[in-house]
């Protein structure tokens, strides 16, 4: 049974999603099934009462009775299908936006050890295996059992000797659909398992085309990607082929309860034993019986392989959430006064990033954070932002804790500015505003200030010119006025600039900082950068050297202290020299 737990969470959500829609489904199916029955009795009554006795009337109305019968089941087909359209779109929509709501949720861990293709490869070809099983699958299994009782109930008594020959081929049939289904299910794993291996190869690939094409890369890719693709070439054919085998196997013993029905009961006829009606009714009642039978053999072949993407699925929605989301929690006072990290330290891997750091961001003072490539300054932002939370001491905003507040009212107030700048396939103007609600002039303003404004006036559609997907369109420092713009436009209390401005020169630099100078004075501003330029008109500088402040202090007090600060910014000079 715990094999089954997510299949059974599964059939919850969708029973539980559309109670009346479903109800409705196993009623059309079971008036449909129990139609479908009555028909190889009306074959049979046509036959040997209305035909053989030369019974106009009858004859008529079984006719009538055999046409009517059909007519309602197709009607009842047709609703079938619209229904179970309904319920699987609905499903496939609930559980597409319960997936990505959850994986908003996960700690920055999370997305560390994932790989971007195999939760792709979730989102969309694992839910789409699933949109095709749904409540339709439930019933029709509980269906099946009941058509097949009673194909078994009329077949005994129409010829129990007959229904034992057909019954001993059945059971040979169900023998080898078993064998079949648990080689197709164990294959179909391999593959599904694949694909995401290959999607992921592909993503980074289209992701990075331009980057591939300019490092001549192109043949590291394909090298990789084409000996997946053999590998995944095999599995497919092996499945293929098995899957045809078991297609195969099934005819040739349909084909041969076929002929033994007509053999034997043509037999039995020639001896007086049968009537012609009896033979034709049974031949129906046969097929009433060895269909349902394979469509519940079959449907455990599709229950395996549903599963498979179903377990994918849960395993996703089963990922705990690590950073608590406290909705009772604080909320955030634009009006505190200073953030304090407090004795912090954190790991990540069992790898040392950060050590008894102690840190404050004062309101209205900007503060920059300096140190070499991976000494920690990064992982200040995200502990802030709480992607992670801290192993040891505490960060305070307002002497509160900072897991104490509300999540979703503390992210709000923070604005992250960073390399890897996020533009989406959008107008310039959805892009600065995220589609929130914002005054345009308010807009303009702010492009104005980051120098971006006669840039985008001068586009053919202004600021409705789609920027293409991750801005392509745009160079790379027109991208970062952009985002900076955005920030300020979300009137953030918290503006963190993660080498914000590293595709803009000097100059352009600090004419962005000396024209939205007055807006930062209400803020609490924090600075990553290597440049002299971003950095030294900081209120305060921290210098980090892994994971630890190994300095604090304003420029001129640093470089006065003439330690690790004075051969850092001698390092920045000797670098931007040679550059």
């Amino acid at each position: 049974m715990k094999k089954y737990k997510n299949l059974i969470r599964f059939f919850k959500i969708i029973l539980g999603n559309k109670k009346l829609i479903t109800c409705a489904i196993f009623i059309v199916m079971l008036v449909g099934s129990l139609l479908g029955l009555m028909l190889p009795q009306i074959t049979k009554n046509i036959i040997d009462n209305a035909i053989t006795y030369k019974n106009l009337t009858l004859l008529y109305f079984l006719v009538l009775a055999y046409f009517l019968f059909n007519l309602i089941k197709v009607c009842m087909d047709f609703i079938l299908s619209y229904l179970n359209s309904i319920i699987k779109k609905s499903i496939s929509a609930k559980i597409k936006i319960f997936l990505l709501n959850h994986l908003s949720k996960l700690s920055g861990s999370y997305f560390s050890n994932i790989k971007t293709g195999n939760l792709l490869s979730i989102v969309e070809r694992d839910i789409f295996i699933v949109e095709s099983f749904s409540s339709e699958d439930l019933f029709s299994i509980i269906i099946d059992i009941i058509s097949a009782l009673t194909a078994l109930y009329f077949l005994v008594t129409i010829q129990l000797d007959l229904f034992i020959i057909v019954i001993i081929l059945q059971i040979t049939l169900g023998i080898s659909q078993t064998l079949f289904t648990k080689k197709i299910s164990s294959k179909t794993y391999e593959v599904r398992n694949h694909y995401g291996d290959i999607s992921n190869i592909m993503q980074e690939y289209i992701s990075n085309i331009m980057n591939i094409v300019m490092t001549n890369s192109k043949f590291k890719f394909f090298s990789k990607y084409i000996s997946k693709e053999k590998v995944l070439l095999k599995k497919c054919m092996s499945l293929d082929i098995t899957i045809a085998s078991n297609r195969s196997i099934s005819q040739i013993i349909s084909n041969f309860i076929t002929i033994s029905i007509y053999g034997y009961g043509g037999f039995k006829i020639i001896s007086g034993k049968m009537s012609i009606g009896d033979l034709i009714a049974f031949q129906q009642y046969t097929s009433m019986l060895i269909g349902p039978c394979m469509n519940i053999i079959r449907a455990n072949t599709r229950i395996q392989q549903a599963l498979i993407s179903i377990n994918r699925i849960f395993s996703v929605l089963d990922e705990p959430i690590i950073i608590k989301q406290e909705n009772q929690g604080e909320r955030f006072d634009e009006n505190f006064e200073s953030i304090v990290l407090k004795n912090v330290s954190f790991s990540y891997l069992d790898t040392k990033v950060l050590s008894n750091i102690n840190i404050e961001f004062k309101k209205g003072e900007i503060t920059s954070l300096v140190g070499s490539s991976g000494c920690g300054k990064s992982t200040i932002v995200n502990l802030l932002f709480r992607l992670w939370d801290v192993d040891e001491g505490e960060i305070l905003i307002n002497n509160i804790e900072l897991r104490k507040y509300n999540l979703k009212s503390l992210r709000q107030n923070i604005s992250v500015v960073t390399q890897d700048l996020l533009l989406f396939d959008d107008t310039i103007f959805n892009n600065l505003t995220l589609n929130n609600k914002v005054d345009k002039q308010f807009v303009e303003d702010i492009c104005k200030r980051v120098g971006v404004y006669k840039f985008i006036n001068e586009l053919h559609d202004g600021f409705n010119t789609i920027v293409g997907e991750k801005g392509v369109r745009l160079s790379g420092g027109q991208k970062q006025r952009i985002a900076i713009a955005r920030a300020l436009i979300n009137q953030s209390s918290i503006l963190i600039f993660d080498e914000a401005t590293s595709a803009l020169d000097n100059i352009s630099q600090k004419n962005i900082f000396d024209n939205i100078k007055d807006l930062l004075n209400t803020k609490t501003v924090i600075l990553i950068a290597h440049r002299l330029s971003t950095v030294k008109g900081s209120d305060k500088i921290y210098v980090i050297d892994k994971g630890n402040i190994v300095e604090e202090g304003s420029h001129h007090e640093l470089l006065s202290n003439k330690c690790y600060y004075y051969n850092l910014i001698n390092n920045v000079y000797e670098e931007e020299a040679l550059a």
